[in-house]
């Protein structure tokens, strides 16, 4: 889930898509305005001449009075990774494991959905993907089927990034179910989940901080939004997607002004923001994100928030409410 840099983000602009092959809802009736550079569901394989091509799945589900986020990142690099967290939303318990592999220790189909490593498995067809993950506390055994259109990131699918270039699509509406085991009790779930996939070559050593925003709305619409700060500077945008395939990409206030009920990590030390004013002028809102509960830190790479997330406010004059996932990367002092 990463995105682009200053020069990346467009004034806002419309595009019709389509629905992913194999969903339930209609494809829109028009083809895209302009060229997107990301096809599926061939893209859902991995890309052999990339440095970096990553599957992330977070999601929100139900299980009769609980409930739970999770987040799965299966990670095809010189270095395989996994990283897995359980949210207990109900309780505030928060469970992680991440974990890095030899390449001949997992395997990533060039022809189709099929990525495994030892503690996570993604595979299958977009209107069923099969999402099984294991960490010491429990395990997220999962069926994914691809709801309504995807959302190609930045318009296209494609932008510069950190020097080099990156393809970025989401699947923001996964109809979900299955089990999920947290300390040997396992419950029915049922909920709806998002995939990011991302993949290309770039340098690192440009990324300085970040905060990435996946929301879920209960109008219809679906947000990508980004505030990442880079060599280059500082940009803030967002793709939105709407229920009948549409995109705009537009400008995003900066959310540092508007974070507040910060959190330090006591394993390593990082502050992180746990509540953000996520303004966007263009669509004449104002919403309130709140990760609940504060601590959602992954100790992986020196620390990563990940944190199940709720949205409500104001959007385009009405009340909504929905689901989000936060991803911060750096130190918010």
């Amino acid at each position: 889930m990463l995105a682009g840099a200053a020069s990346w983000a467009f004034p806002a602009m419309a595009k019709t898509g389509s629905a992913p092959t194999g969903t339930s809802t209609p494809a829109a009736a028009t083809a895209p305005a302009f060229p997107a550079f990301v096809h599926l569901p061939a893209d859902q394989a991995a890309h052999p001449n990339v440095d970096q091509d990553w599957w992330y799945v977070v999601g929100h589900l139900n299980a009769h009075g609980y409930r739970f986020g999770y987040e799965v990142q299966i990670v095809d690099s010189k270095a395989p990774q996994t990283l897995i967290a359980i949210t207990d939303e109900t309780t505030g318990a928060y469970y992680t494991h991440s974990q890095d592999y030899s390449p001949d220790q997992t395997s990533f189909s060039t022809t189709t959905l099929d990525v495994r490593a030892p503690s996570a498995t993604l595979s299958g067809p977009m209107n069923a993907m099969h999402l099984h993950a294991k960490l010491p506390a429990g395990e997220i055994n999962l069926t994914l089927s691809a709801q309504g259109p995807a959302l190609y990131n930045n318009g296209t699918g494609l932008m510069p990034f950190l020097g080099g270039t990156s393809y970025y699509y989401s699947l923001p509406s996964l109809a979900s179910q299955g089990t999920l085991t947290e300390n040997h009790h396992t419950y029915p779930v049922t909920g709806e989940s998002w995939l990011d996939r991302q993949w290309g070559t770039w340098d690192w050593n440009a990324a300085q901080k970040w905060t990435w925003m996946a929301l879920q709305l209960s109008n219809g619409d679906r947000v990508d939004l980004w505030d990442l700060f880079d060599k280059s500077g500082e940009v803030h945008y967002a793709t939105v997607l709407h229920p009948d395939g549409t995109e705009e990409i537009v400008a995003v206030d900066p959310l540092a002004d508007g974070t507040s009920g910060f959190w330090t990590s006591p394993t390593t030390g990082k502050r992180y923001g746990t509540r953000w004013t996520v303004k966007i002028p263009a669509l004449n809102a104002r919403l309130t994100v709140t990760a609940q509960p504060k601590g959602q830190e992954i100790q992986a790479d020196g620390g990563i928030f990940e944190g199940a997330s709720s949205a409500a406010g104001q959007y385009r004059g009405k009340p909504v409410n929905g689901h989000a996932y936060v991803e911060q990367l750096g130190n918010w002092r």
